[in-house]
C-alpha cells in the first residue's frame, strides 16, 4: 500500500526547511518502528508551504505483537493477583513464574493502517520540534506557521479523520503554486501528485529546485560573460523561498562600485537575498543575480529589484565614507564603553589584555586596532562585517598590511571546517583572544554545563587547538594561560586560583574528543595522562603511539607490557642489582633498558617521537628473550625480587613515551 500525507500551511522560514526535513522524517520513522508497521524506506520533501511524507509500500495493518506484563510478587495476596488477572484479562493458568513474580503473556493483535493513522499523525504533529512556533484561531495545538489542510491518500483512496491539534480534517486534495496556478488538486497517488504540482507550478523536491537556481545563474551570467559568486547559505536560503524557481540578472550603478567588495555583497545578500556577481577577470562587476517565484517581467520587476538595491547600497556608501573620516586607531577610546562582562571589564580592558600578552610590537599594534571595527556604522548595520571592516578601514588610512590583515585574520578559525589564519600575527592574535576568553570565564565560574555552553566555550577550546596543531611545532600552552592570568591580574581582576589548572583540564577533554576521531580512546589516555603542557608535542605523540601499535611489533610489545603488568601487580619494585643477575638474558635486558632510556629521552627533547617509538619498539627482542629463557618468580627470593625489579625498570623506561597501562583496555 501506498501512503501520502501533505501538510500545507502558511510560508516555512528558509532557515527552517533542511532541519525540518529531517524531523518529520525521523518522527514517522520511530512511529512506524513503534507501532510494528512494516515499510519500505519513506521519504520526505520540504517546499516554503508544504512537508510531504511519502511511503511507496507499507503493511495495511501493524504486526501482532507479544506484550509481556509484570505483575505481584509470588505469594502477594489474592486480591493483588486477581486485580492483576483482570487488568490484564487472563486466566491464573495463563500465567508464568520468573524470578519471583507473576508474569502475563498477551498477544496483542495488529490494528489497521487507517485505524493508527490519526493517533499516528496526532503524536507527529506535536512532536515537531520547530525552533519557533504560533498558535491561530481553531488549533489546538502550536505548529511553526497556521496549517490550512492535510491531504492523506492511503493506495490511492482518502483516508479521512479530524486532527483536534489544527482543528482540521484530513482530505485527499492540496494546493498548487500560490500566485501561479493555486486551483485544488485532488490527489490519487504520488506519481500524480507529484506530476499535478509541476503543472501548478511547483517544484516539490528542494535538491531539485537547489540545482535548478544553480544551473540558470550560471546560465544566465555566463550569457553575459560573467559568473556568480557560490554562495551555498544563500542559495539554500532561496531555495526555501520559491515554489518553482525564475531566475533574472539586474544592474547596479556605477556610482556604488567604489564600495569594497565586502560590503557589496552582504548588502545584496543580507537586506536582498541576491547573489553577488564577478567579471572575467574574477573582480565585481556591477550586476547581481536574483530568484524570484514568479515568471521575471524585465520591464517593470528588474528595474524594481534595482530600485530597491539602490537605496541599500545608498546606505551603505553612507556607512562606508562616514566611517573613513574618522581615524580608525581613534576608535579605541570609545571602547571603555562598551562592556565585555560585568566581571571582566569593557572590550577596552579586554584590548589591554591582548596587548599586556603580546610578543612583539607587531602583535601589540594589531591587539590595539582588533575592536575598533565594533564602533563603525558598517559593522553596527552588518555585524557580520566584523574584522573584514577592521582590515579595510585601516588599510584605506595607512596601516601597515601585515596589521590590517590581522584584524580579520584573527577571528580564525571560527568553526570546526574553517580555516586557520595564514599569518603569525593573526595567529596569536587569535589565539591570546580565545585563551583571554576561556580564562576569563572559566575565572568567574562561568563554565559550560552539559548542553549549556552560552559564550561558546567549547568552540573556543577547539580554535586553541587548532590554532597551536596550526603553528606545526611546540608552543607551551601553560606560558600562555599564566601569561593571561597575569594580564587580568595587572586590571585587578580577581580570578579562582586554579583557573589554570581548571582551563587545561577543559582544553585536555577537548584534545581528547579531537583525538578520538582518529584514533581508539585508549590511545588517546595513554598520551594525555599527563597534565596538558603542549598541544602539538601531544598530538604528535599519539600518532607516533598509533603507528607503532598499527603493526605486529607494537601489538607484540603491548602484549609484553600487559604481562609485565600482571606479573608487577600489588609488587613495590626498587633499584636493580646486578651482582644478582645469573643468566646472560637478565644483563642484555638491563643494558638493553640502561642504554635506551637516554636516548628516548634526547629523542622526545627534539620531538622526534617515532624515532623514539622505533626505540621503544627495538626493545621487543630482548624482552622476548627474557621471558623465553628466565623465570620470573624463581624459588630464590633474592633473585626473585631482583627480576621483578628488572621488570618495573622496563615498564618505567616503556611509559616514558606514553602510559602504556592506559592500553591494556
Amino acid at each position: 500500500m501506498e501512503l501520502c500525507i501533505e501538510i500545507f500551511m502558511e510560508e516555512i522560514p528558509a532557515r527552517m526547511q533542511r532541519q525540518a526535513k529531517i524531523d518529520f522524517l525521523q518522527l514517522f520513522v520511530n512511529e512506524f518502528e513503534a507501532l510494528k508497521l512494516k515499510c519500505s524506506v519513506p521519504e520526505v520533501f520540504v517546499g516554503p508551504r508544504r512537508l510531504v511524507l511519502h511511503v511507496a509500500d507499507i503493511a495495511a495493518e501493524s504486526e501482532t505483537i507479544l506484550e509481556e506484563r509484570r505483575g505481584p510478587k509470588m505469594g502477594a495476596p489474592d486480591a493483588a493477583l486477581q486485580g492483576f488477572l483482570k487488568s490484564s484479562g487472563v486466566l491464573q493458568s495463563d500465567l508464568v513464574q520468573e524470578n519471583g513474580y507473576w508474569f502475563a503473556k498477551i498477544n496483542v493483535p495488529g490494528k489497521p493502517l487507517q485505524e493508527l493513522l490519526p493517533g499516528l499523525l496526532d503524536r507527529v504533529l506535536k512532536s515537531m520540534p520547530w525552533p519557533t512556533s504560533m498558535r491561530w484561531p481553531g488549533a489546538g495545538h502550536t505548529w511553526v506557521r497556521p496549517i490550512r489542510n492535510i491531504c492523506c491518500v492511503l493506495n490511492g483512496k482518502p483516508v479521512e479523520f479530524d486532527v483536534p491539534a489544527v482543528g482540521l480534517k484530513t482530505n485527499n486534495y492540496t494546493f498548487g503554486h500560490r500566485f501561479l496556478n493555486p486551483a485544488q488538486i485532488t490527489v490519487t497517488s504520488f506519481a500524480q501528485y507529484r506530476q499535478s504540482l509541476v503543472d501548478a507550478n511547483v517544484m516539490l523536491d528542494f535538491e531539485e529546485r537547489r540545482s535548478v537556481i544553480e544551473a540558470e545563474l550560471h546560465k544566465i551570467c555566463k550569457a553575459n560573460q560573467l559568473t556568480f559568486l557560490t554562495d551555498e547559505t544563500l542559495l539554500d536560503e532561496v531555495t526555501g523561498l520559491v515554489e518553482y524557481p525564475f531566475v533574472g540578472l539586474g544592474q547596479i550603478d556605477e556610482k556604488f562600485m567604489h564600495l569594497p567588495g565586502a560590503v557589496l555583497s552582504t548588502s545584496m545578500r543580507v537586506h536582498q537575498k541576491y547573489f553577488t556577481v564577478l567579471n572575467s577577470k574574477g573582480e565585481y562587476a556591477p550586476f547581481f543575480g536574483f530568484v524570484a517565484n514568479v515568471p521575471i517581467n524585465a520591464d517593470c520587476m528588474t528595474p524594481g529589484y534595482e530600485r530597491v538595491l539602490r537605496a541599500r547600497l545608498s546606505d551603505a556608501a553612507f556607512f562606508y565614507e562616514q566611517d573613513l573620516k574618522i581615524p580608525f586607531e581613534g576608535r579605541s577610546d570609545n571602547l571603555k564603553n562598551i562592556i565585555f562582562h560585568a566581571d571582566l571589564g569593557s572590550v577596552y580592558q579586554k584590548v589591554q589584555r591582548l596587548e599586556f600578552c603580546a610578543s612583539n610590537s607587531y602583535v601589540k599594534q594589531a591587539a590595539r586596532l582588533c575592536k575598533c571595527d565594533l564602533l563603525t556604522n558598517m559593522v553596527g548595520e552588518f555585524p557580520e562585517l566584523q574584522g573584514i571592516m577592521g582590515e579595510i578601514y585601516s588599510k584605506a588610512q595607512g596601516t601597515a598590511p601585515a596589521i590590517a590583515v590581522a584584524l580579520k585574520g584573527y577571528y580564525q578559525p571560527q568553526g570546526a571546517n574553517d580555516a586557520c589564519p595564514s599569518d603569525d600575527i593573526s595567529c596569536e592574535l587569535s589565539l591570546m583572544d580565545k585563551i583571554d576568553n576561556l580564562i576569563g570565564f572559566f575565572g568567574i565560574g562561568m563554565k559550560p554545563s552539559g548542553s549549556k555552553d552560552p559564550y561558546g566555550l567549547r568552540r573556543t577550546a577547539l580554535g586553541i587547538i587548532r590554532l597551536m596543531l596550526h603553528k606545526n611545532g611546540p608552543n607551551s600552552l601553560g606560558v600562555w594561560l599564566e601569561k593571561s592570568v597575569e594580564s587580568y591580574k595587572h586590571q585587578g581582576v580577581s580570578l579562582k586560583a586554579d583557573v589554570v589548572e581548571t582551563v587545561a583540564g577543559f582544553i585536555t577533554e577537548r584534545l581528547s574528543a579531537y583525538l578520538k576521531t582518529d584514533m581508539p580512546a585508549t590511545y588517546v589516555y595513554a598520551v594525555l595522562d599527563k597534565p596538558l603542557e603542549d598541544i602539538w608535542t601531544a598530538v604528535e605523540r599519539a600518532k607516533a603511539l598509533k603507528h607503532l601499535l598499527q603493526n605486529d611489533t607494537g601489538v607484540s610489545l603491548l602484549s609484553a607490557y600487559r604481562r609485565v603488568v600482571g606479573i608487577l601487580k600489588g609488587v613495590q619494585v626498587a633499584q636493580v642489582n646486578e651482582q644478582l643477575f645469573v643468566h646472560d638474558v637478565e644483563r642484555i635486558l638491563y643494558n638493553a633498558l640502561i642504554q635506551t632510556e637516554p636516548k628516548i629521552d634526547e629523542q622526545l627533547k627534539t620531538f622526534a617521537f617515532k624515532e623514539a617509538m622505533t626505540l621503544v619498539a627495538n626493545l621487543k627482542p630482548v624482552i622476548d628473550n627474557f621471558f623465553d629463557n628466565a623465570k620470573v618468580m624463581e624459588d630464590d627470593l633474592q633473585i626473585q625480587r631482583n627480576r621483578l625489579n628488572l621488570l618495573g625498570m622496563l615498564q618505567s623506561t616503556l611509559n616514558t613515551f606514553a602510559n602504556f597501562s592506559k592500553l591494556e583496555g
